[in-house]
């Protein structure tokens, strides 16, 4: 679409597909009040694409307000999909009001050199519902400590780069299937082979490379498999390594 076109024209700063919870507000040129809950899908430093459930329109003064924390922003509608309720929004000033990690301006994707195995240890992932049938294995030339995660699986967050090429950011469960794989859902679509880093902790950061996807959605989210260059370790009690 013509919009979407020149907003990619205008696009600044490196994006970011996250979903956040908003609150946005304003008024339209017929002298009409608007305001209701909306989401971001992609953002950057000077602005976001919003899916919005008030309608809104181009040229229009809204202010942006990010629930937890609460903070708001002002901003203004700078193109509208009407029949997606999706919209443009540009902060009037630039910056990281959203709070999340934002990769540098020349991230590239690549894919990580891996060596085919056998796709035994990707338990619970059978034939039919996966896109591939052979599973990657991280290189690691180190050998390290084992790797504590729950056996109820620990809240974390997977950072990377969509089958898009659009850099991502995702926080959800992670459960250990496996020595040295763990299961995961996330809104993009990833290729396999595709290198990941999975955040436990201020201090533990961990790559892994995706060695299956699902054919269909959970909870309107890909489920996705992963292998770690570390033994995972699984612990009987709860917490976090």
């Amino acid at each position: 679409m013509a919009q979407l076109i020149a907003n990619e024209r205008g696009r600044r700063s490196s994006r970011v597909l996250v979903s956040l919870a908003l609150a946005v507000s304003g008024q339209k040129s017929d002298g009409s009040h608007v305001s209701g809950a909306a989401e971001t899908i992609l953002v950057n430093r000077h602005g976001a694409k919003i899916r919005s459930t008030v309608p809104l329109e181009p040229k229009m003064e809204v202010r942006v307000a990010m629930l937890a924390p609460y903070k708001w922003r002002v901003g203004q509608v700078v193109w509208a999909d009407s029949g997606e309720k999706e919209y443009g929004i540009e902060l009037y000033r630039p910056e990281n009001f959203w709070g999340i990690y934002f990769p540098p301006e020349d991230w590239e994707l690549g894919v990580p050199a891996v060596t085919l195995v056998s796709s035994d240890a990707a338990s619970g992932a059978t034939a039919p519902h996966l896109r591939g049938a052979n599973k990657p294995e991280v290189e690691s030339s180190r050998k390290e400590e084992p790797l504590n995660i729950p056996e109820g699986g620990t809240i974390a967050i997977l950072r990377g780069v969509a089958s898009t090429g659009i850099p991502f950011q995702e926080r959800d469960l992670i459960l250990p299937v496996g020595d040295r794989d763990a299961t995961m859902l996330i809104g993009p679509m990833v290729p396999l082979g595709t290198k990941l880093q999975v955040i436990f902790g201020k201090n533990s950061v961990e790559d892994a490379v995706v060695t299956a996807t699902s054919h269909s959605r959970e909870y309107d989210r890909w489920r996705i498999w992963l292998n770690f260059s570390r033994v995972l370790v699984v612990s009987k009690t709860a917490g976090q390594n």
